[in-house]
């Protein structure tokens, strides 16, 4: 029976802790399968969450179907499933449960951390705030630092708040991200978009803000300005100085810019080769501090823009840093300062390791440890603190990285490095002048010392820092005369924003409170360090991606797409707004400091998504640049079947219908269900353009409920048929009505069928010119359909067979009828045969007079006598490939 059972949140965590409790316990780690065993203890761990929120239809099984008017959905009591690839490892630690005294939680040391293991604790019926759970909180994996966590074991309960912290922000991020989606996916359908609208409380924002930039770029329009700007010649040497614009001059723009060339090339004239006098010169000493260590969103920044790795690159890297060689501190971490403890403890041998590396050795072999930089202070160290290389760092594991990860560690290496080098320094100059009535300046700098610059060499820029120019001013004193040598225009020209990549999306997430304007929710941004958090930031982009919300221009330029636009444009304020990210994490950072209830702002929250369905409801849908459909009319209205739904306009995905516009009812259930409304009209079918026969739009005579609508066959025959027809669907209705050339109708027209007993008598004119009446329940290809037909036999054709009319000699049933084939060869054939039924009578005798086979009626071989003389009947020609095309 193990007395402690540590659970850690990554297999590489179990194994250091394993490693390190054995080292303190004096006894060696064993592993086995799914734990280690340490003496009397045993270490498991998760791979990552091992249970999830479960899905609305768990719920009630109605919530399969998306309607409206189940929203909001939100659980009275919250319920969660593990994970199906996981069973396996679920069941090894329940086991090992079932005989722990005590249960020691190593997640990580964050709020998401706290959570995954508490909730497996939760649904395996172990109190994970009993006096028999504790907690390790683990930032690094250093041997030291791993000793010092298990040392210093705390009762578990200490972090409740911040459990209930992290539950209340996954059931808020489920009831607002499944409600939201859910409701404008409804609503986007109502316009005929078929797509998946989905919102988030973060990923919307997120999306906003490229939508924002990618149409601040299009709007831009540049505009040439212009800048004097000459060549000053004093006593101790010459030097460039601009012209300072007066803000009310002639020829400036709204934002005070000289934009009038002809001014500018008059103020330079004015001046050119003229003397003046020197107004002021000051010469002060500057300095900038090293850079702070990274958090995980200063390193995609800074990968972003040096390496050019996205930030889920960076991250897979940055991990690999971590829990594979062991070489730097934990990741995810959102701060960018240090506890003093490491200053004093660990600091030495780090640098020491880092002195022996090519790169990054010199500079690490001048650090001066006696140097503290601001990055040292306890108060702003959270959860976690910046990322740095690791006490058990070494030459070698340097060597074992690859390329791409040995670029990403000299960064984090040389940013601690720069913590033990002196500020950059050096002497700024400006140099005020007048001549001519009009005021120049001058402005250089002297670099004092490069400090913490020798560590980045040529690769650092002062893209941060106040622009001066490198050139080296002369020392001057007010008064001194100078002479304008030389003037020339500087032609300058606006420059749209950048367009987003991942460096800069993930900076501008961490720092949203710059995009908005309320000064109280930037406040909020600000405090709670943006939207997202250090994990997950780079998945939210990865995600959007996905959905095709944003796309990658390039290798990683990031910019919205036309459905990402618009959805940003169909989403209310309060959702696409950043700000409700910075209320929530407001109220929850108070849950995890006990300061408010879980029960409060859940409350609250359910109010909001009330209000939201509601007007949602009430807008009648929402339409998608590109995806929504143009509504046919009928669209909104009651079906006119069912009376149950409505009339909704979608477009045909599969085979002809492709692209085509049809209203059908959505009462919609599925096809087997006998809920399900059918009705289906065809107004924007692609049809040839056809005159409507009379009763075209009248209510069907045989079902009552479809209407008559014309149209054209292959065979280019007009017919009307009822549009409550479907194709394959026996249940749907079969009227047809047939536009035939005008036939004097013949006797018995119009009665009822005398076979069937179904259908109307109705008088034809075959191809050949004669009359008959068939049964208007005849379908071709239907052997259970009538056959019943009578021919007109009051008029002699011209061109009919001897036999013509009598009763055909094999069946008995059939009457042999003159057919013209399309080579115009006459036959007598048996109009009891069906095209393709093997059941009709195949009887057929053709004309001998040379234009077809000889024999058959007509020659001297009576009637249905063997043409071929081998033995056979006339029937026999229909065997064989041939006898269907003699047909």
């Amino acid at each position: 029976m193990p007395d402690h059972l540590f659970i850690a949140e990554k297999p590489a965590l179990a194994e250091a802790i394993a490693k390190a409790r054995a080292e303190q316990m004096g006894v060696s780690a064993s592993k086995s399968d799914g734990s280690w065993k340490v003496g009397n203890d045993a270490v498991t761990w998760l791979f990552g969450h091992m249970y999830e929120l479960a899905y609305p239809h768990e719920y009630d099984e109605s919530y399969a179907k998306w309607k409206m008017e189940h929203l909001p959905i939100i659980p009275s009591r919250w319920r969660r499933n593990p994970h199906k690839d996981k069973a396996k490892h679920l069941s090894i630690i329940r086991g090992l449960l079932k005989e722990s005294k005590y249960v020691v939680n190593a997640g990580d040391a964050e709020r998401e951390g706290q959570l995954l293991v508490d909730e497996l604790l939760e649904e395996m019926g172990w109190d994970p705030f009993s006096d028999r759970t504790k907690r390790i909180w683990v930032s690094s994996f250093a041997r030291k630092d791993m000793l010092a966590a298990l040392d210093g074991m705390f009762p578990n309960r200490d972090k409740r708040n911040l459990y209930l912290s992290a539950f209340t922000r996954q059931q808020a991020d489920w009831a607002h991200g499944l409600n939201m989606t859910r409701l404008y996916t409804i609503l986007a359908r109502q316009t005929g978009a078929d797509m998946l609208v989905t919102v988030g409380r973060v990923q919307t924002p997120t999306l906003w803000l490229v939508v924002e930039r990618d149409r601040l770029i299009e709007a831009f329009k540049p505009v040439d300005h212009f800048l004097p700007t000459g060549m000053f010649r004093h006593a101790n040497g010459t030097f460039k100085a601009d012209w300072v614009i007066p803000d009310d001059h002639e020829g400036l723009d709204p934002e005070g810019r000289l934009v009038d060339k002809a001014v500018a090339e008059r103020i330079a004239a004015k001046v050119a080769g003229k003397q003046g006098q020197v107004e002021s010169f000051t010469s002060s000493n500057k300095s900038k501090a090293p850079p702070l260590p990274y958090s995980l969103s200063a390193l995609q920044t800074d990968c972003s823009k040096k390496l050019g790795l996205t930030a889920a690159q960076t991250l897979e890297v940055a991990q690999a840093l971590y829990e594979k060689h062991k070489a730097t501190t934990y990741p995810r971490s959102d701060s960018r300062y240090l506890p003093k403890a490491i200053l004093k403890d660990e600091a030495p041998g780090i640098m020491a390791a880092l002195a022996g590396c090519d790169g990054i050795g010199e500079s690490a072999q001048k650090a001066n440890l006696s140097l503290k930089s601001a990055a040292w202070d306890d108060s702003k160290v959270t959860d976690h603190h910046g990322i740095i290389p690791t006490s058990e760092f070494t030459p070698s594991k340097l060597a074992a990285m690859a390329p791409v990860e040995r670029a990403v560690f000299e960064l984090i290496a040389k940013a601690f490095i720069a913590q033990f080098h002196p500020d950059f320094t050096w002497k700024s100059l400006v140099a005020n002048l007048r001549v001519e009535g009009e005021a120049f300046k001058a402005t250089g700098r002297q670099v004092i010392a490069q400090g913490w610059k020798v560590v980045y060499g040529a690769e650092e820029d002062d893209e941060d820092e106040e622009k001066e120019t490198e050139q080296s001013i002369p020392s001057m004193a007010k008064g001194d005369a100078v002479v304008a040598e030389k003037t020339s225009l500087a032609s300058k020209r606006t420059q749209p924003p950048p367009y987003f990549n991942d460096g800069t999306l993930i900076a501008a997430m961490a720092a949203i409170h710059k995009f908005v304007p309320d000064g109280e929710i930037k406040r909020r941004l600000k405090e709670s360090d943006g939207i997202g958090t250090e994990a997950t930031r780079a998945s939210i982009i990865e995600k959007l991606i996905a959905m095709k919300f944003l796309e990658r221009k390039g290798k990683t330029k990031l910019v919205s797409s036309k459905a990402g636009r618009s959805v940003i444009d169909v989403l209310p304020k309060e959702i696409v707004d950043p700000g409700m990210t910075a209320i929530w994490e407001a109220q929850l950072t108070k849950i995890s400091k006990g300061e408010a209830s879980a029960e409060q702002f859940f409350e609250v929250l359910s109010r909001t998504l009330h209000k939201q369905v509601e007007q949602g409801r009430q807008s009648g849908g929402v339409r998608i640049a590109g995806k929504s459909i143009e509504p046919l009319p009928g669209h909104g209205e009651e079906c006119p079947v069912c009376h149950k739904g409505k009339l909704t306009t979608v477009v045909g995905r599969k085979g002809d219908l492709k692209g085509v516009r049809y209203i059908r009812c959505d009462n919609w259930h599925g096809a087997d269900d006998p809920r399900t409304c059918k009705h289906v009209v065809w107004p924007d079918r692609p049809r040839e353009k056809v005159d409507p026969m009379p009763g075209d739009g009248s209510t069907c005579p045989t079902c009552g409920k479809g209407t008559l609508v014309t149209r054209m066959s292959k065979t280019k025959t007009r017919f009307m048929v009822c549009t409550n027809w479907k194709k394959d669907d026996p249940a749907s209705c079969k009227h047809v009505v047939f536009d035939r050339p005008k036939v004097d109708p013949m006797p018995g027209d119009g009665s009822t069928c005398p076979k069937c007993g179904k259908g109307t008598l109705a008088t034809r004119l075959s191809k050949s010119g004669n009359r008959f009446m068939s049964c208007t329940n005849w379908k071709q290809g239907d052997p259970a359909s009538c056959d019943h037909v009578v021919w007109d036999d009051s008029k002699p054709k011209a061109n009919a067979m001897p036999g013509d009319g009598q009763t055909c000699t094999k069946c008995g049933k059939g009457t042999m009828r003159t057919r013209v084939s399309k080579e115009g060869k006459r036959r007598l054939s048996c109009d009891n045969w069906r095209k393709d039924d093997p059941t009709s009578c195949d009887n057929v005798v053709w004309d001998n007079d040379g234009s077809g086979p000889k024999g058959g009626a007509g020659g001297k071989g009576k009637f249905g006598s063997n043409p071929t003389g081998k033995g056979k009947t006339g029937a026999g020609l229909r065997s064989g490939k041939d006898s269907k095309s003699r047909r």
